[in-house]
C-alpha cells in the first residue's frame, strides 16, 4: 500500500516541482540573459550583472546629441536627487552610447558624471550595440547630412529602463519624461 502511494505521488511531486519551481526560474534566467550586456566603460568591461543587488536605469544615447538624451539625463539625474540619499544609493545610472565612434569610453565617464556623479558611460561596438537596442526595443541609426556641421547625427528612441535587482526590466518609460514620473518609477522599485 505505501509502495503503491509512493508511487503515485512521487510523479505528482516531480511534475508540480516542473511546474511551480523549475519552469519559473528557467522563464526568469531567460528574461535575464535577454536584457544581460558587457559594454566598454573607461575602467574596463562592465556586465548588467555586476550591478546586481542594485537597481540600473539604462538610458541609451549618444554624447552629440543636441537636446533629447541631455533633457533624459537631466530627468533621470533630478529623480534621483529628490530621493534621499540612502535611497538612491540603490540606483545606477548607466548610459549606453549607440555612438561608439565618437564616444569614447573615457569621454563616456566624464558626461555621464556631468548628470549625475554615479553614473557610467558604456559603449561597444556596432554590431554589439544593435543586438542589445534590438533586446531592449529601442532602435538608433545614423544620419548622414551634407548640411550639418557634424558628419551625421544619430536618430533614437528615447526611453528609460529601469531594471531590478536580478536584471529584469520593471519600468520603460517612454519620452517624453518629467522628473515626478521618474521618481515615481524609482520609488516602486524600493
Amino acid at each position: 500500500m505505501r509502495k503503491t502511494l509512493w508511487f503515485i505521488l512521487t510523479p505528482i511531486l516531480l511534475i508540480a516541482l516542473t511546474i511551480f519551481v523549475i519552469i519559473p526560474y528557467i522563464e526568469e534566467q531567460k528574461t535575464i540573459a535577454h536584457y544581460a550586456f558587457k559594454l566598454d566603460s573607461s575602467e574596463g568591461h562592465v556586465k548588467l550583472s555586476d550591478f546586481q543587488g542594485k537597481i540600473p536605469i539604462i538610458y541609451f544615447g549618444y554624447m552629440y546629441c543636441p537636446d533629447i538624451c541631455p533633457t533624459s539625463l537631466s530627468v533621470i539625474a533630478s529623480a534621483l536627487a529628490k530621493l534621499p540619499k540612502d535611497k538612491a544609493e540603490n540606483f545606477q545610472l548607466i548610459f549606453i552610447s549607440v555612438d561608439p565612434n565618437r564616444d569614447t569610453p573615457k569621454a563616456l565617464k566624464e558626461y555621464a558624471h556631468y548628470f549625475y556623479s554615479y553614473a557610467i558611460g558604456l559603449t561597444g561596438n556596432e554590431k554589439y550595440l544593435k543586438e542589445i537596442t534590438q533586446n531592449y526595443g529601442a532602435y538608433y541609426a545614423k544620419e548622414y547630412d551634407s548640411n550639418s556641421t557634424q558628419e551625421y547625427t544619430v536618430a533614437h528612441t528615447s526611453f528609460i529602463y529601469i531594471m531590478d535587482k536580478k536584471g529584469k526590466l520593471a519600468h520603460k518609460l517612454a519620452h517624453p519624461q518629467n522628473t515626478n514620473d521618474v521618481y515615481t518609477a524609482l520609488l516602486e522599485m524600493l
